[in-house]
């Protein structure tokens, strides 16, 4: 080792500054090794046999914007999963004809699965509650109120849009504004927004939100069940994707198998909330207890807040052994590029700790490694740096098999490009993310971010029509007869908000129940 001759501070500080790093150098060694392990103890297990009657219904929730090439064929996989009791609830955000058409085709191809369709922009029945009508008009109540919505009046109309399209003041207290004197602020992540009816009309315990462009095995619903013992409140499958063509499919997977696999991996591993909500199977009672999805539209990282919620209830939080399939038909680099600059200016308004993220990447922990080691050892730099990029290569090429479960479906070479290509636009991402603009583009909106992912619409866009829209339709005659009489009296109900305030403004990063 080289002697500290000089006393002065800045020897002092470089020897500590270069100390440090090496610290942070042994800290991706450790994430390297405790993902390979971790993701070789999770991912394709077997579950153990159960009972098949005895497993809980569960109710899968698919909102929908827009038909890709690919999306008739992902959902017909979830029309044949290898479970006894479940029911799919299509949410479709706008009045979109041809994904219309296409939902009916797939519901009279199969009949014997329970599903229902929820469209925007439709009339429907609703039923309200006495105390449902708005607190204006004090003590007094108004009778049941059964019917379309042009028979009600505007302030029936204006206690139904509060109800269902709007947070109140539970959502409120979750988000920390206090800037709305009505207390009601507008729900803002057009998913939560989207799913909103078909969550209040969900009829089992179990929920599965699952996002359009994912496809899934036959048996990965029981599988997610399985992890569901009785001290977990959350499953969730950690992002990959399925086989595809062409390079850009190459590079999805080499990131989504690689450097996100062994964080996402490690992170649960060690207790920290990191949870994708593309999908996640959740006990229906943790989001009923602050009031339902309301209670989380404020926020864009709508996942991130359910897995808090989840976990500060006392429940533990689960990684699936079967990572989500993403097959989206319609996918390229830029697409690719653009969806991870938005994911990091969430992390970004999530921790501070993301804009230390390109410390963490492969090329610059390398030559900071090169640096120090020269500096501190007087071991050669490039060696330091090319031995340090030749371990990382190895051990991402392992984790990806591991997440892969079998053979990839490109060559080594082709791997090797694709990893390069991945490893040098991280750069390019974290720059773009750093220093653009503090609004993303999703789901065909604008938002601009604040404080925890807070989020206000920029995209000018139609006003709303005077009562939520809901059309309801049932997938088989059967059990159309069975719950008609149920839907009239029932199922048409509007909830109203309940539950404590439990999420905090501030959230911290380590939660306090174990994920695992």
């Amino acid at each position: 080792m080289l002697g500290i001759n000089n006393n002065s501070s800045i020897d002092i500080f470089l020897h500590t500054f270069g100390y440090l790093l090496i610290l942070g150098w042994s800290l991706l060694a450790t994430f390297h090794i405790l993902g390979l392990f971790y993701g070789l103890y999770k991912f394709h297990r077997k579950p153990s046999h159960s009972n098949l009657k005895e497993l809980p219904g569960v109710s899968i929730i698919k909102p929908l914007t827009g038909i890709d090439t690919n999306l008739y064929e992902n959902l017909k996989t979830f029309f044949n999963l290898q479970y006894p009791r479940y029911e799919i609830l299509f949410c479709v955000q706008e009045h979109d004809k041809e994904l219309i058409d296409l939902l009916e085709r797939l519901r009279e191809q199969y009949p014997h699965v329970e599903s229902q369709l929820f469209v925007a922009g439709s009339d429907f029945e609703v039923k309200i509650h006495e105390n449902d009508i708005d607190e204006e008009q004090g003590s007094d109540r108004t009778p049941l109120v059964t019917g379309s919505t042009e028979d009600l009046s505007r302030r029936q109309r204006r206690s139904i849009w509060k109800r269902l399209f709007c947070c109140g003041s539970l959502s409120q207290k979750l988000s920390g504004d206090k800037s709305s004197k009505s207390g009601v602020t507008e729900i803002r992540n057009p998913k939560i927004f989207n799913m909103l009816p078909a969550y209040e009309k969900a009829q089992y315990p179990y929920i599965l939100i699952s996002d359009s462009g994912l496809m899934m095995h036959e048996n990965t619903l029981y599988d997610m069940v399985m992890c569901m013992t009785d001290t977990v409140g959350l499953v969730h499958q950690m992002p990959f994707t399925c086989d595809r063509k062409g390079f850009a499919g190459s590079v999805e997977k080499v990131y989504f198998g690689t450097q996100h696999a062994r964080m996402y991996m490690t992170i649960n591993l060690i207790g920290i909330n990191c949870v994708t909500g593309m999908s996640c199977l959740i006990r229906k009672e943790c989001i009923d207890h602050v009031g339902g999805l309301r209670a989380f539209g404020h926020y864009i990282a709508e996942d991130y807040y359910i897995a808090y919620e989840v976990a500060k209830q006392g429940w533990q939080l689960r990684v699936a052994s079967s990572p989500a399939q993403q097959n989206s038909g319609e996918y390229s680099v830029s697409t690719w590029i653009d969806r991870m600059v938005r994911w990091c200016k969430l992390r970004m308004r999530l921790s501070p700790l993301a804009y230390l993220e390109p410390l963490q990447e492969c090329f610059s922990s390398a030559i900071l490694a090169g640096l120090v080691t020269n500096y501190l050892f007087e071991w050669n730099a490039l060696v330091v740096a090319a031995c340090h990029i030749l371990i990382w290569f190895i051990l991402d090429y392992l984790m990806l098999r591991i997440t892969q479960g079998g053979a990839l479906p490109f060559s080594k070479f082709e791997f090797a490009i694709a990893w390069l290509v991945r490893e040098l636009s991280s750069f390019y991402i974290y720059f773009k993310a750093f220093t653009g603009s503090s609004t993303v583009k999703w789901r065909g909106k604008e938002y601009r971010l604040g404080s925890g992912t807070r989020a206000e619409e920029l995209t000018p866009t139609p006003s709303p029509p005077p009562a939520p829209s809901l059309l309801v339709e049932s997938s088989s005659s059967s059990m159309s007869t069975s719950s008609s009489s149920s839907s009239s009296s029932s199922t048409n109900s509007i909830s109203p908000v309940a539950g404590p305030h439990i999420l905090s403004s501030s959230l911290s990063t380590k939660q306090p129940s174990q994920i695992v």
